[in-house]
């Protein structure tokens, strides 16, 4: 794959959203289910993301039950591979896997969950040897340091990595700093997780904020989906999550530009952007 073809997709993936699929750990949920079926369907989202150690490939095996029958090309199927896997014995048997379990013959991106103790020439030689097998179609990593980020570009092939996906939100903004910068000098494309915070890293409530909420009331539009235009506006593909069709679509709610800025002046304010290097944070 050239860097041209891996600059390229049939979607536009930089400030878009996707959807994630933790919330089939335990099995069939219905309520995700329905949202991912009226997200493709009716507003054309077409990025899911899913793991195979999620509910130990319990939700990639519900996200192929959901995605049956709809058109592969109006999907861009994200999977991630555990470092544990990322050798000879194990690389291709953990592909294979979640190929199977998703019931298709190719994943559009196929990412490393998080470094641990991988080697970074084996991930990049084996993502290229999987794109090439017309496995995948493109390779990135997840929860990458800039450090992490500049060891697997010394590796060859290390430039090929597409994306890095990593814990950010408005909550979280310390990669604006750094991480994001370096990792758009270096074509990688930024996708964010828990893009509307998470349970498992406490964090401020913008619901209680005063003066975003008065702007929300005024203009009708849920601070969800002003959140998600912010990732989006830093160029992020911004994933979140949710089983209630209602949230769904306020969430996908186009918000008009004016509104946006005046809810950005705010946000800044709120939960302002770093003024300093800081540990990426990962959940």
């Amino acid at each position: 794959m050239t860097a041209i073809q891996r600059e390229t997709t049939d979607f536009t993936l930089p400030g878009s959203y996707g959807l994630g699929t933790t919330g089939f750990w335990s099995g069939a949920n219905t309520g995700l289910a329905g949202c991912i079926r009226e997200a493709v369907d009716q507003y054309g989202l077409h990025v899911l993301d899913t793991a195979e150690m999620y509910g130990n490939g319990r939700c990639e095996s519900a996200l192929g039950k959901v995605i049956r029958g709809i058109p592969r090309d109006k999907l861009f199927l994200v999977d991630k591979i555990l470092p544990e896997h990322m050798n000879e014995k194990d690389f291709f048997s953990s592909l294979h896997g979640s190929l199977r379990r998703l019931g298709t013959d190719y994943l559009d991106l196929y990412l490393l969950h998080w470094r641990g103790e991988a080697d970074l020439s084996f991930l990049a030689a084996s993502m290229e040897a999987a794109v090439q097998k017309g496995l995948i179609r493109f390779w990135g990593v997840s929860n990458f340091d800039e450090p992490d980020l500049e060891d697997l570009l010394k590796v060859e092939n290390g430039d090929r990595c597409y994306c890095n996906q990593i814990f950010y939100s408005l909550y979280e903004r310390g990669s604006e700093y750094s991480l994001l910068p370096f990792m758009k000098s270096h074509g990688i494309l930024p996708m964010s997780y828990s893009s509307l915070g998470s349970d498992y890293h406490p964090h401020p409530d913008i619901h209680k904020n005063k003066h975003i909420m008065e702007l929300c009331r005024a203009t009708g539009y849920a601070p969800e989906s002003m959140m998600l235009k912010m990732n989006a506006a830093q160029g992020f593909c911004a994933l979140f999550s949710t089983f209630s069709l209602l949230h769904l679509r306020e969430n996908l709610r186009q918000v008009p530009e004016g509104v946006f800025q005046q809810f950005r002046t705010l946000a800044d304010a709120a939960f302002p952007p770093p003024d300093h290097a800081s540990p990426l944070v990962k959940i």
